[in-house]
């Protein structure tokens, strides 16, 4: 039963949440509200620093088509909804890499382990974009130069995650975000926190998830790659002075984050003994493009013995890109599968997912799963 006090908290932390929110954003001044959306006519597509922290990790959320904020219960949920942490039993740690169009990939580690009898989970984790050498062009070799810079995007932090009750748990996520191109480099600290709720209808388990991701400060580059020489005359416009030429630093702009309001729902369609179908679905409302929504579905088999099998799919429905043809309407298409074993001394799982990318193609993941 969960106490009076809890009772309250629940009902009132979406609404905190959502809130705080809105106001966070609104004291950037003109910046994105979740409840408000983006400006009719105009789209912020690729206008937002860091948009690897978007990018999904972890087999089983990737193949439900990102259906996954009120469903994830394992070590994954360390990115799609803190608070889904609350559900492990046991330590694990994860490990994900995902190859990417252009040859880009993104590197994702976890772990956490429940304390206080479970009520508290304590986590860590990193994930890494890299893309390898690129080539220099400018205005007058667009060619190429010859040279080439290297690129990399880091996201580091903990993770916490606290059981209200038997039924509510809520988690934070707090990270660091950095990015270096060519030696000029950007940092901020940023936030991700959830809730889930969970209950039973028709005697069957429905959890309902809300999560803000990526709520934090704004990115401006700074290093050596932005000097510039300027002439005398060139500060002092109009005037003859003999002066040598002077060192200066281009001023970049600042961007904000990804930031994604996110609210989900999952539901055991069917259940027994040696088996469990899932259903899932959801909407995020992110700063950067128009709304999008998810459905997704999971399948698991207990095979007998020690080993477990599940099959995937979901589909993302996106509406920021237009004019779509052929198998390119697949965007948002993806699918997987999974195979578990319980090992005597820990439990290994390791998930397979494919993505639909439409123009660019498709991207594929796995992940692997230690539980102790």
């Amino acid at each position: 039963m969960k106490s009076g006090f809890t009772g309250k908290f629940l009902s009132l932390l979406p609404v905190a949440v959502v809130a705080a929110a809105a106001q966070a954003f609104a004291a950037g001044g003109g910046s994105f509200n979740p409840a408000a959306g983006i400006a009719e006519g105009y789209s912020e597509a690729g206008t937002r620093a860091a948009e690897f922290l978007s990018l999904p990790v972890g087999g089983r959320g990737v193949a439900m088509g990102g259906a996954f904020g009120a469903a994830a219960d394992d070590i994954s949920a360390a990115w799609w909804n803190p608070a889904g942490l609350g559900f492990l039993g046991s330590t694990q740690v994860f490990l994900t890499v995902t190859d990417l169009p252009l040859d880009i990939r993104y590197t994702y580690a976890a772990a956490a382990s429940p304390l206080l009898e479970g009520r508290l989970v304590l986590g860590g984790f990193m994930g890494m974009l890299t893309s390898g050498e690129q080539e220099i062009t400018t205005v007058a070799q667009p060619e190429g130069t010859g040279a080439t810079f290297s690129t990399y995007s880091l996201q580091s932090g903990a993770s916490l995650a606290w059981n209200f009750s038997d039924r509510f748990s809520a988690g934070l996520n707090l990270k660091l975000v950095h990015e270096d191109i060519a030696g000029n480099t950007q940092s901020t600290l940023a936030f991700d926190m959830g809730t889930n709720y969970h209950a039973t209808l028709a005697g069957r388990e429905i959890r309902l998830a809300f999560l803000i991701r990526n709520l934090g400060g704004n990115l401006v580059f700074s290093g050596n790659g932005l000097k510039t020489d300027l002439a005398a005359e060139e500060i002092y416009p109009g005037e003859n002075l003999a002066r040598q030429r002077r060192e200066a630093y281009r001023r970049a702009t600042r961007f904000k984050l990804p930031t994604c309001f996110q609210v989900s729902v999952s539901y055991a369609l069917l259940t027994g003994e040696q088996y469990n179908w899932l259903g899932a679905a959801g909407f995020s409302q992110n700063n950067n493009m128009p709304v999008s929504y998810q459905a997704g579905t999971e399948f698991v088999r207990n095979l007998g013995g020690r080993y477990t099998a599940a099959l995937r799919g979901g589909w993302e429905f996106r509406s920021d890109e237009l004019g779509l043809a052929g198998t390119d309407r697949l965007r948002g298409l993806s699918a997987g599968g999974g195979l578990s074993c319980d090992l005597l001394a820990f439990k290994a799982s390791i998930d397979y997912a494919y993505r639909n990318w439409g123009r660019l193609n498709y991207s594929q993941l796995v992940s692997l799963c230690l539980s102790f």
